[in-house]
């Protein structure tokens, strides 16, 4: 038995987490999330897209949709659609919770140019007035600020180490005090912004920055390539550390009991961190 902390908190890992039939594997994984049922989503780059698994770790049902061809990160909002990033086809995909297509952004045949939506987007969030916030990404380097239907409201962002400028944004997330984070991947940091765009912070101290989460009780953690797991209080200072168990962890998540999810890649799994009390 593996016992670790992180910050204030003690966990138990388990590796072997999820439970699948031989048909179907954790091949492709790159994101986990929970959604509106507490049911843990895990999202694949290959058909089926999506598994749905049981706290425990069975697999419940999965979702298969042909044209997604390369999901990288994707967001469960809070009425419960689910957001895919379909990175190599440059799009959303908003998806009802029996994973029936909702609304696309974007279009596959028409990648966007330098700064224009998407090319290679990586990661959506949500505000409180259903606007989208979209990290593209691998193409691009800017944040593109969308209405509810889609429409562009402001993009910010160019290619660059200064401030607001970005070398792979990877992840985005929009905390409670309506500040959009963004994981600059190469530039080993974690920028924040007012939903203007304008540059307030940033978070340093990280290798590769992931993916983000934040948790109920304000903790945010964040996956890098190092490869470790870490834990920042809500004004964005460490308080913790651990490693991950794959060549590094690409996606996590945070159940309402304080669990920790990450999708590991090499090997591709899905390692749960049980909180202890």
């Amino acid at each position: 038995m593996l016992i670790f902390r992180l910050g204030p908190r003690t966990y138990r890992v388990e590796k072997q987490w999820a439970r699948l039939p031989q048909s179907i594997s954790l091949d492709g994984i790159s994101a986990v999330s929970v959604n509106t049922k507490g049911q843990i989503m895990v999202l694949r780059r290959s058909d089926p897209f999506m598994l749905l698994f049981s706290k425990e770790g069975e697999l419940l049902s999965h979702w298969s949709n042909e044209s997604i061809i390369d999901g990288h990160y994707f967001r469960v909002t809070k009425d419960g659609r689910v957001l895919v990033v379909d990175r190599d086809h440059h799009r959303i995909v908003a998806f009802n919770t029996e994973g029936e297509i909702l609304q696309v952004i974007g279009d596959y045949q028409k990648p966007g140019k330098l700064v224009a939506l998407f090319n290679h987007p990586t990661d959506v969030a949500v505000n409180a007035n259903g606007e989208f916030f979209v990290s593209d990404g691998y193409g691009n380097s800017c944040v593109h600020h969308l209405s509810p239907t889609g429409e562009l409201i402001k993009t910010w962002g160019k290619q660059g180490t200064g401030n607001g400028e970005f070398s792979i944004p990877h992840s985005i997330l929009v905390d409670e005090k309506d500040q959009v984070l963004v994981a600059d991947r190469e530039n080993n940091r974690i920028q924040i912004f007012n939903q203007s765009g304008e540059y307030l912070n940033e978070i340093k101290d990280l290798y590769h920055p992931m993916n983000m989460f934040k948790d109920n009780d304000g903790y945010i953690y964040v996956t890098d390539q190092t490869p470790r797991l870490n834990m920042f209080d809500s004004e964005g200072e460490l308080i913790g550390r651990c490693r991950t168990f794959g060549f590094f962890g690409h996606g996590v998540a945070v159940d309402e009991a304080n669990d920790i999810y990450i999708a590991e890649m090499i090997p591709d799994s899905i390692t749960k961190l049980v909180r202890l009390s």
